[in-house]
C-alpha cells in the first residue's frame, strides 16, 4: 500500500513538473520570439503589450482547462484525466516551436493552457485521496515543489540553447508526452482510490456550509494564483529593464540563473508552508504568507531595478508568493466531499485563472505607457493580498479534521 500512494504521489509530481516547465518556457521565449516575429523596432512599440495579451489568453485557457476536466476527472477518474491533459500540454507546447504569427502563437498556448488548468485538479484529487491522513502535509509541499522544478528544467533548456534560438525551447516541451506512456502502463486498474460518484456542479453551492467553502477557496484561489504569476512572467522584463547594458548571451544567462535562485525560495516555500499550516493552522499559514508576499517585493524592486537586488531579494518573495501555492494542494481537497473534490479543486485554483487573466494584459500596457517600468507595476500588483486577507475571515479551518467523505 505504502509504495502505490508513493508511486501515484511520484507519477502526479512529474506532470505537475512538465506542466510547469511547459509554462517556464514561454517565459524564456516570449522576448527573442516576439523580437523575431516583429522586428526590433516594433517590438520596442508593442512588445510588452503583446506578451501580456498572449499571457492572458493562456490564462483563460488555464482556467477554461482546470473547470471542464476538473468535473470529467469526477466522472472519468483522475487517472485518465492526468494522461489526456499531459498529453494535451505537452503536444501543443511542442507545436508553438512552429509558430511564424504571435497569433498562432496564441492559438497554441490556449490550447497548451487547456490541458496545464485540467492536469492540477486531478492531480490534487488523487494524491489527497491516495496518501494517508498524516502524510497529506507532507506529499502537498512535495507535490508543489514541481513549481521550483519546473522552471529549473526550463532554464537548464534555456541556458542549452544558442540566444535566439526559441524554437528548440519548445520542441524541449513536448518531451512529457512520452510520460503519458508510462502513466497508461501504471494504472491498468485505474487510481488508487475509487472512482466517486460525481457530484453535480451546482452541489458546490447547495448548502450554506458547502457555499462558504466554495467561495472561501475561490476567492483563496484568486489572490494565490495572480500573486504567484507575476513576478516568473515579468522577470526578464526586469532583467532586460536593470541589465540595460549586457549582451544578448550574458542577459540570457542571467535570466536562467535569477530563474534558480527565485526559484530556491519557491522550493523552500511550497515544502514548509504546510508544515507550518500543521503546526498552526490553514488560516494563519496563510495570512502570514499573505502579508510577506508583497513586503519583500517591495523591498526587492522598490527604486531602480538592480541585478544584484533582484538575485538575492526575489527568492523571497517567491518564498511566499510562490510557497503558499502548496496550501492549496493541502487546503482545497480538504474543502469539498470525495464526489466534488476535483470539480471544487478545479473551480477553485482556476476562477483565480479567469480573474487574473486580464492582469498580464493590462501591467503590460501600463508598463508601455509607464515608460517601460516594470517593477513599479509589479509592486502595485501587490495589493491582491488585501483581498486574500480579507477572505480568511470568512474561511473555515480545517487543521487536524479527515476529508470530507
Amino acid at each position: 500500500m505504502k509504495q502505490r500512494y508513493l508511486l501515484v504521489l511520484f507519477l502526479a509530481w512529474l506532470g505537475w513538473v512538465f506542466d510547469i516547465m511547459d509554462t517556464a518556457l514561454f517565459n524564456f521565449a516570449k522576448i527573442p520570439m516576439l523580437t523575431q516575429m516583429l522586428g526590433e523596432a516594433r517590438y520596442k512599440e508593442i512588445g510588452t503589450a503583446l506578451e501580456g495579451q498572449i499571457q492572458t489568453v493562456f490564462l483563460v485557457g488555464w482556467s477554461l482547462g482546470g473547470l471542464i476536466f476538473g468535473i470529467l476527472a469526477d466522472r472519468w477518474g483522475r487517472t485518465q484525466v492526468l494522461i489526456t491533459t499531459i498529453l494535451m500540454y505537452s503536444l501543443f507546447t511542442g507545436l508553438t516551436g512552429f509558430c511564424q504569427t504571435p497569433e498562432q502563437v496564441m492559438i497554441a498556448r490556449f490550447i497548451t493552457a487547456l490541458g496545464i488548468g485540467g492536469e492540477w485538479a486531478a492531480g490534487a484529487a488523487l494524491v489527497a485521496e491516495s496518501v494517508p491522513p498524516h502524510f497529506r502535509a507532507r506529499a502537498s509541499g512535495f507535490l508543489q515543489s514541481a513549481a521550483a522544478f519546473g522552471p529549473w528544467f526550463a532554464a537548464l533548456a534555456n541556458l542549452s540553447v544558442p540566444a535566439g534560438q526559441w524554437q528548440a525551447l519548445f520542441f524541449v516541451g513536448a518531451i512529457p508526452a512520452l510520460l503519458c506512456f508510462f502513466f497508461r502502463f501504471k494504472s491498468q486498474n485505474e487510481e488508487a482510490a475509487p472512482k466517486p460518484d460525481s457530484g453535480k456542479f451546482s452541489d458546490l453551492f447547495a448548502s450554506a456550509d458547502q457555499r462558504r467553502r466554495t467561495i472561501s477557496a475561490v476567492l483563496l484561489g484568486v489572490v494565490g494564483v495572480t500573486g504567484a504569476g507575476i513576478l516568473p512572467f515579468w522577470l526578464p522584463n526586469l532583467i532586460k529593464q536593470a541589465g540595460a547594458g549586457l549582451a544578448p548571451e550574458a542577459s540570457k544567462q542571467f535570466l536562467s540563473l535569477n530563474t534558480f535562485t527565485i526559484h530556491i525560495g519557491t522550493l523552500i516555500g511550497v515544502l514548509l508552508f504546510p508544515l507550518i499550516a500543521d503546526r498552526i493552522g490553514r488560516r494563519p499559514a496563510f495570512a502570514v504568507f499573505f502579508i510577506g508576499a508583497p513586503v519583500s517585493a517591495y523591498l526587492a524592486l522598490s527604486g531602480t531595478p538592480d541585478l544584484n537586488r533582484l538575485l538575492w531579494l526575489l527568492p523571497v518573495a517567491t518564498f511566499f508568493s510562490i510557497g503558499l501555492s502548496s496550501g492549496f494542494v493541502l487546503y482545497f481537497p480538504e474543502l469539498f466531499p470525495s464526489r466534488l473534490r476535483a470539480t471544487g479543486s478545479g473551480l477553485a485554483y482556476n476562477v483565480g485563472r479567469v480573474v487574473s487573466a486580464p492582469v498580464p494584459a493590462l501591467m503590460g500596457a501600463l508598463m508601455s505607457s509607464n515608460q517601460g517600468n516594470v517593477a513599479l507595476v509589479v509592486v502595485v500588483a501587490g495589493g491582491i493580498y488585501v483581498i486574500g486577507l480579507l477572505a480568511l475571515v470568512w474561511a473555515p479551518e480545517t487543521k487536524g479534521l479527515p476529508l470530507p467523505s
